[in-house]
């Protein structure tokens, strides 16, 4: 999983250095911004839910019927 994100990060790199090259540095900003926001709140979206599911979780294991015995 490591290699697939670098393999990753060196395409993101070599991309970006190919659309400064063609289109000059203002035009590459305002293609990679744009993009760069959208995947960092895809991102920030994921960590969420996970944070979410985990404390559901755990509060559901904290209310299971295992913590409550009565006889």
């Amino acid at each position: 999983m490591k290699a697939i994100r670098r393999f990753g990060l060196m395409l993101t790199i070599l991309l970006i250095g190919i659309v400064i090259g063609n289109f000059g540095m203002l035009t590459a900003i305002l293609i990679v911004c744009p993009l760069f926001t959208f995947w960092l709140i895809l991102w920030d979206d994921k960590k969420f839910r996970q944070a979410e599911r985990k404390h559901y979780q755990e509060q559901e294991e904290y209310y299971s019927s295992e913590y409550y015995h009565y006889e």
